[in-house]
């Protein structure tokens, strides 16, 4: 008798900035289950109240569910701290433990959320998937455990994607992240204090970003794949364009703060492989996705 049942899917971090939007984008048909440390969640799929850090409970969930596509968005992600947080080697040993559970009762496909952070040293072009890189050189604990579970995930026998994120906006972000930070500010009258903005970065709204991953779900696409907007832009440039959306473009203040100590001038990804391997380009403009955080920034104050 031929097995017809839909795929079932696990989602971890499914309330977080990404995670969630990325269950607004899987299959309809899919049998969903999400992962969460809080109370309830979205009225999609079935919720699991579970700690990923303990390796027990964690298989257990496995064992019950048999998913057939793991979809790992779950991190620490205290803004400012994530990047040193000791908690980064807890959640590079709950990711092992996660895939090799995944793994040992015969799931199908993980897609992973890792990190530009990978990318060590300066470049003069966009980073590619291909690129060398020597765990030594990457420069914060963040980057090294994201690299590292990588590197165990390739180790597995399972079709796997891995996915390179560089600079997320939008709906639910941090409020102490550059976009709703600067929107904070200019809205409510207040000098918006930036450093030089001559840094170059690549920035993908967060709703297009859910959409690739859910995808990436989907696919048979293997190996790193960059996620981005393809639209380089200064964070002079990003700023600038906050203040002519809400009309205070005299309360830009660039060059303000100082510059940070060894960031690189230019970190934006190379796309080939989302466009031309996945089939993906964004459908949010750069400027549409910043006039929506604006309007979403004015209704909050």
């Amino acid at each position: 008798m031929t097995d017809t049942r839909s795929d079932r899917i696990l989602l971890t971090g499914a309330t977080g900035f990404i995670g969630r939007q990325v269950l607004r984008n899987l299959p309809a048909d899919a049998d969903i289950h999400c992962t969460t440390r809080k109370t309830g969640g979205a009225d999609v799929g079935t919720w699991h109240n579970i700690d990923l850090r303990s390796s027990g409970a964690c298989a257990a969930l496995i064992d019950t569910l048999k998913p057939d596509i793991l979809i790992h968005c779950a991190w620490t992600t205290a803004h400012g701290a994530f990047w040193h947080d000791p908690q980064n080697a807890a959640w590079l040993e709950a990711g092992m433990a996660l895939f090799d559970a995944f793994v040992r009762q015969g799931g199908r496909r993980i897609v992973a959320c890792g990190t530009c952070a990978e990318y060590s040293g300066h470049s003069t072009a966009p980073r590619r998937e291909d690129e060398t890189i020597e765990p030594g050189q990457i420069p914060f604990p963040y980057g090294r455990a994201k690299f590292a579970l990588l590197q165990h995930l390739r180790s597995l026998d399972v079709s796997h994607a891995w996915v390179r994120i560089f600079n997320a906006y939008g709906e639910s972000e941090d409020p102490r992240r550059l976009v709703p930070s600067v929107l904070r500010a200019l809205t409510a009258g207040e000098p918006a204090l930036c450093s030089s903005g001559t840094q170059i970065r690549d920035f993908l709204d967060v709703r297009d970003l859910g959409t690739a991953i859910a995808r990436l779900g989907a696919s048979d696409l293997e190996g790193v794949v960059n996620l981005g907007s393809g639209e380089h832009k200064t964070i002079a440039e990003i700023v600038e364009a906050l203040g002519g959306i809400v009309k205070r473009p005299d309360l830009v203040r660039l060059g303000a703060l100082r510059d940070r100590e060894g960031e690189p001038h230019l970190l934006v990804p190379d796309i080939t492989r989302q466009t031309k391997e996945l089939g993906f380009v964004p459908r949010i403009t750069l400027l549409r996705g910043l006039v929506d955080a604006a309007k979403a920034s004015l209704e909050k104050n």
